[in-house]
């Protein structure tokens, strides 16, 4: 039976989804460098992460607080090619299990993995769908562009001239997203190949709107 997608609703935001899939709340460090350990609030005692990658984006200075992302080592190995620096398992050690903290609240303490990416803030989209926690691809393609750009697919031609006719403020931020998580397919070295080749068509059609506009431009 397939799992039900949390990216249905367009409230959701990938960061909540992903750590909904992981039962766990969000939560933020209390300075830029984590510790080796973080505790997440857990909201259900069922599958828990197996560890929290703090995520960096590189080249910004100064460096922000990391977003913490809970992952399953299992899953992310399974969707990506790049290998992970997951801290050793101290001999006879169990997965991470939900345990009370000192306010009676039921936390999960996960080991921290650093992880530098071009793009911080579309690596939870990323590794929704690249650990197969989020398997509708659709869903993906509407979280990258407008639907009605989607609805031209497969005419790329058409889809970038429809994408390029957004202001400029919603043009820009998309093509910022697009970008970054392209960036970040290639630099995790993704696995999948149809996702591969859904994000990279994107990117293309989000590429070409960019020049059509610019094009527009020199013309006035």
């Amino acid at each position: 039976m397939q799992r039900p997608s949390l990216l249905i609703n367009e409230s959701t935001q990938p960061l909540d989804a992903l750590c909904h899939h992981f039962n766990v709340s969000k939560a933020r460090p209390e300075g830029v460098n984590p510790p080796e350990t973080f505790d997440m609030p857990v909201i259900r005692d069922a599958h828990m992460p197996s560890h929290v990658l703090a995520v960096y984006q590189a080249n910004v200075s100064p460096t922000p607080a990391p977003s913490m992302l809970p992952i399953d080592s299992t899953l992310y190995e399974s969707g990506f090619r790049v290998e992970l620096n997951l801290p050793q398992a101290p001999p006879g050690s169990t997965s991470p299990i939900p345990c009370l903290d000192s306010d009676q609240k039921l936390i999960v303490t996960l080991p921290v993995v650093p992880l530098s990416v071009p793009h911080a803030s579309s690596l939870p989209l990323l590794l929704l769908f690249g650990m197969g926690l989020e398997n509708q691809t659709n869903l993906l393609a509407w979280r990258l562009l407008p639907a009605n750009v989607v609805e031209e697919f497969p005419n790329a031609a058409a889809m970038a001239q429809v994408l390029s006719r957004l202001r400029e403020d919603r043009f820009e931020q998309i093509f910022r997203y697009n970008q970054g998580i392209w960036k970040n397919v290639l630099a995790l070295g993704l696995r999948s190949t149809k996702l591969v080749e859904l994000v990279q068509t994107v990117w293309n059609v989000t590429a070409e709107a960019r020049k059509i506009r610019q094009r527009a431009q020199q013309r006035q």
